[in-house]
């Protein structure tokens, strides 16, 4: 391959990682507004952002993915390749478009359950776009799907199911975080019981129903997802469920 397709072929990998960004930055956004439970991928950012208002969520997603990124390290050691850090501008990149979906369907206010149980599947089938997007195009990455491919790789475990486990274990942490700010481990509002809380019947939550969902949908959800890509790529780039590029 010569210098100019080369650089081609960068940029269009590239390009095509960032749509699998602002996918699963939408998938984020969704989540968020169906007010049924946040995205595990957000729950943590989402508890700092309830804490700290005056940092928006995407900013706390940064700094999320900056802590993943210091695990993958701790995880990979002489693997770890200095092109990883490439995750720092896809990490910024993908805080911005969460704050720009937040801000972009500002106007969805769902009333109804149906409604916020419809959003919190769409979240999950958008995510789990997205993520095959962002792995099948072997570029830049989430630093969590990074970190996930770092595990599987060390762990030789599949992507799918390592995923699966890593996104029960950041609800776990932000509801541990929760606990410690705010004294109720499903968000900021008043604990009015464990029904009222999954059911999302009030104020601040966190971690919900919807959450539980997104917590293995996202992951199973990849098993179609992965194909859908593969064909529209046309397997011009990367693996589905690969290790850390």
């Amino acid at each position: 391959m010569n210098r100019y397709a080369r650089i081609k072929d960068i940029l269009v990998r590239y390009g095509i990682a960032t749509v699998g960004l602002v996918f699963v930055a939408l998938g984020v956004a969704l989540s968020i507004i169906s007010n049924l439970g946040t995205a595990p991928l957000s729950c943590p950012a989402y508890v700092l952002n309830l804490k700290w208002p005056v940092l928006s969520v995407g900013t706390f997603t940064l700094l999320v993915n900056m802590t993943y990124l210091i695990i993958q390290y701790a995880l990979l050691r002489k693997d770890f390749k200095a092109k990883y850090l490439m995750q720092i501008p896809a990490s910024a990149i993908f805080g911005y478009l969460i704050d720009g979906c937040l801000w972009a369907l500002g106007w969805l206010h769902p009333e109804t359950f149906a409604f916020r149980v419809f959003l919190t599947v769409l979240a999950a089938l958008v995510t789990a776009f997205g993520v095959s997007i962002e792995v099948a195009a072997n570029a830049w990455m989430l630093s969590a799907e990074m970190t996930v491919g770092a595990i599987s790789q060390v762990f030789k475990k599949s992507f799918s199911g390592v995923k699966i486990v890593m996104d029960s274990l950041t609800v776990v942490i932000a509801a541990a975080l929760a606990w410690v700010f705010f004294a109720n481990p499903f968000g900021h509002g008043a604990y009015t019981g464990l029904a009222d809380v999954l059911l999302a019947r009030t104020e601040g939550i966190v971690i919900g129903l919807g959450t539980i969902l997104l917590a293995f949908l996202p992951g199973w959800m990849m098993r179609l997802t992965d194909p859908w890509v593969a064909r529209l790529l046309k397997g011009r780039s990367g693996k589905s469920g690969c290790t850390p590029q």
